[in-house]
């Protein structure tokens, strides 16, 4: 058993439908929280926003007086966040993150990476398109979904517009989090069968329509951090140089039979394949842009490739033993289990 005790919740109570043995308990009381210290719970702090640090100061002066090992869960952070930790606590730290490129933090004691959007991804959808049922559709060029208003997404909505690609494909742009004069700019463009964004950062990212890659060549995917960028929020307390945090955008194509080319960080696609062992799609696109340090020439060389491969189509055949291979490893419950309870694991053993 995996037992910890929350302070404001977490991220890993999505994740006890994969593992039972995760147990999460919130405290009532710094006394409660003591009881649960003393059986050997794993404290573990999320979303520590100004407002939650004056709401939990007992229980941070507590940890902090007594020394107790503090988890941290940034799992939906590229980087790290001023909100995620008081600026000073004395106490060892251990930084829960889904960037997985980071082996060490100035601000924590230790790290522990964990691919957390790919198992949430796994747990919370249920349907998913078959190779087969892609040689039966007619299809636009390609899909392009975007929720949260960023300077990448801004560069392709740019792109898109300047090359009149707009009627041939399916595209969506949301602002979530665009000041007026954004939106201004870049108007709101809505699917007729979009999803509801209830405004709970879960709900509208895991929702989707078969469709939309049913009906599409392929996906251009616009991750998070195609700049390094944090997920939300202002700047973070330490960007590091190299990042690569897959989310369920690229998911999404993976779980669906359906290629993608990821408009995301330096290497993103090299990693894919050397961290989490997807394969990537060597036959259409070029991936000399992978290497490419500076972020507009990157997206440049992807959105030059997506114009070219949108106006001449897809073969699936070339590709199906690789699209049946990324689906096959991403719905493998065995392996994404095991991803679990190594990440379990190192917990357990971070103080020690």
């Amino acid at each position: 058993m995996y037992n910890f005790v929350s302070i404001g919740g977490t991220s890993l109570s999505r994740l006890k439908q994969l593992d039972p043995d995760i147990n999460i308990v919130e405290p009532d009381s710094i006394d409660d929280f003591k009881k649960f210290v003393d059986l050997g719970y794993h404290a573990i702090a999320n979303g520590l926003t100004n407002d939650k640090m004056i709401e939990w100061k007992n229980y941070l002066d507590y940890i902090e007086q007594n020394k107790i090992p503090l988890l941290v869960d940034a799992l939906y952070e590229s980087n790290v966040m001023k909100f995620h930790l008081p600026d000073k606590i004395d106490t060892h730290t251990t930084l829960l993150i889904s960037n997985l490129q980071i082996k060490e933090h100035p601000y924590f004691n230790k790290v522990i990476t964990f691919p957390f959007f790919l198992i949430q991804s796994f747990i919370l959808w249920n349907k998913f398109t078959e190779f087969d049922e892609h040689l039966d559709t007619d299809k636009k060029s390609f899909l392009c979904l975007n929720g949260v208003n960023k300077p990448s997404r801004r560069y392709v909505y740019d792109y898109i517009r300047k090359h009149n690609l707009m009627n041939d494909c399916i595209f969506s742009f949301h602002n979530r989090g665009g000041n007026n004069d954004w939106i201004e700019k870049y108007p709101n463009v809505s699917l007729q069968n979009d999803t509801e964004d209830k405004g709970d950062g879960v709900t509208w990212d895991n929702t989707y329509r078969k469709s939309w890659f049913l009906s599409t060549h392929f996906n251009l995917v616009t991750e998070s951090t195609a700049n390094n960028e944090t997920s939300r929020g202002p700047m973070p307390i330490h960007r590091h140089k190299q990042c690569f945090f897959p989310t369920e955008k690229t998911f999404k194509s993976i779980a669906n039979c359906h290629p993608f080319i990821s408009l995301s960080d330096f290497e993103f696609h090299k990693n894919l394949q050397d961290i989490l062992d997807f394969e990537t799609y060597d036959e259409i696109w070029d991936y000399n842009f992978d290497t490419e340090i500076y972020n507009e020439p990157r997206w440049d060389k992807v959105l030059e490739q997506v114009k070219y491969i949108s106006q001449q189509g897809i073969d699936y055949n070339v590709i199906k033993e690789k699209l049946i291979y990324n689906q096959q490893l991403f719905l493998d419950k065995k392996r994404n289990k095991n991803i679990l309870i190594d990440f379990l694991n190192q917990i357990d053993n971070a103080s020690k």
